[in-house]
């Protein structure tokens, strides 16, 4: 069955890097992204005269949650770093200066076993969801495996992924679900469960001014279409109650900014944006500049995470719960679901089905939207638990 799988995979690779990696080298190529074609075909190495443990994160977003792994255990190993996005070979380079960075090899088996053999590591952490069939299969044979804040590929119980799961020499999972889903592939206790490393995450925020003018503020980040329509009828109906009220709405895309003013118009609202004033004199404040989102929800008295009515499948709730607030989201989590398991269990996320739920829930966190637990004990508590799992390896 192994070699069925790997004659497969193999032969569906190989077309894709003929047909797929010129387009994707041009696009990156043309935003500036270095793309590392020798490197990921092992034509350039880095002399090391140690042998690292090899910490792989794919993106800027895995690197940000692994950080506090990646720091614990440069306080006792030599790290390489290995990542497969152009954006996020810039982050870590730009950010872990002290630690090699290269790219992924495409997932060719002779060029993993080069790899394996120019770099020698001892040992093998995968952040969330990299499930290469060539590189697992390969490196497991040399080296142990270890996953950590696993992410399960939705169709787990397919062959493919069972015969890459069980070459894992360990997994530190987020939830007991992840637990009960990987029992049916490896043996017990080659698992632990540990909680979400994003929990764990920095948010880099920002000095960032905003004069509430003593209004309470309702705060939607992230959102789409039609999110913004819902929201401002919501508003509406909530300042007839209280009319010291302000809506702040950060799209996801600011070049959605022009529709969503057109909606405010339509309804009879004033509206100011970001760009033009940091006072909440309006109605309605729009977010249409870049990278503040996360420093403004700590401004927020009631907290709406967007891509959850509209059928995206949610954002990081994360960011604002480690303000110590509340949040609510609608039904359509499907992209965070482990993120929102993790929340429900803090008392940290209202979910909504309808407007009229959006409504009540807005009113109800208007009056107090403080968590009641001890978000730092929850992460001390992660953290110590993913430090005692890796203490075992290295």
């Amino acid at each position: 069955m192994v070699y069925l799988i790997k004659f497969f995979y193999n032969l569906i690779l190989f077309f894709a890097v003929i047909f797929f990696v010129p387009v994707w080298y041009f696009l990156n190529a043309k935003k500036g992204y270095k793309v590392g074609l020798l490197e990921r075909f092992v034509l350039r190495t880095k002399k090391l005269d140690y042998q690292p443990v090899w910490i792989h994160c794919a993106s800027t977003g895995e690197i940000n949650t692994a950080l506090p792994i990646i720091e614990y255990i440069k306080s006792k190993e030599k790290v390489l770093l290995t990542v497969f996005s152009p954006r996020a070979y810039n982050f870590a380079v730009n950010n872990l200066k002290d630690i090699p960075v290269m790219f992924l090899p495409f997932d060719f088996g002779f060029l993993i076993k080069r790899f394996l053999k120019v770099y020698n590591p001892k040992l093998l952490i995968i952040e969330e969801a990299e499930f290469w069939f060539n590189f697992i299969y390969h490196t497991s044979k040399k080296i142990p495996v270890i996953s950590i804040n696993t992410k399960l590929p939705k169709k787990v119980n397919s062959i493919y992924y069972r015969e890459t799961l069980k070459r894992f020499s360990f997994f530190i999972v987020r939830t007991q679900e992840d637990k009960q889903l990987l029992k049916s592939i490896v043996k017990e206790d080659k698992i632990a469960v540990c909680g979400n490393l994003k929990l764990l995450s920095k948010v880099n925020l920002k000095q960032v001014k905003l004069d509430k003018k003593d209004k309470k503020v309702i705060l939607a980040g992230s959102t789409h279409h039609p999110e913004e329509e819902i929201l401002i009828k919501v508003f509406k109906q909530i300042k007839e109650i209280y009319p010291n009220t302000c809506l702040i709405i950060a799209p996801r895309h600011i070049e959605r900014v022009n529709d969503i003013i057109q909606i405010i118009e339509n309804h009879n609202l004033s509206y100011s944006l970001r760009s033009k004033t940091y006072t909440l004199d309006s109605d309605v404040y729009i977010m249409d500049t870049l990278g503040e989102l996360s420093s403004l929800y700590k401004y927020g008295d009631v907290i709406f995470v967007g891509g959850t009515f509209s059928k995206v499948g949610g954002h990081n709730i994360f960011e604002p719960i480690l303000t110590g607030k509340k949040v609510i989201i609608g039904k359509n989590y499907f992209k965070i679901k482990d993120l929102v398991l993790q929340a429900q269990k803090m008392g940290a996320v209202v979910v909504v089905e309808d407007q009229n739920q959006l409504k009540n829930a807005i009113l109800d966190l208007l009056k107090d939207s403080k968590l009641n637990v001890d978000i730092e004990q929850i992460k001390t508590d992660i953290y110590n638990c993913y430090k005692k799992e890796l203490e075992k390896w290295i």
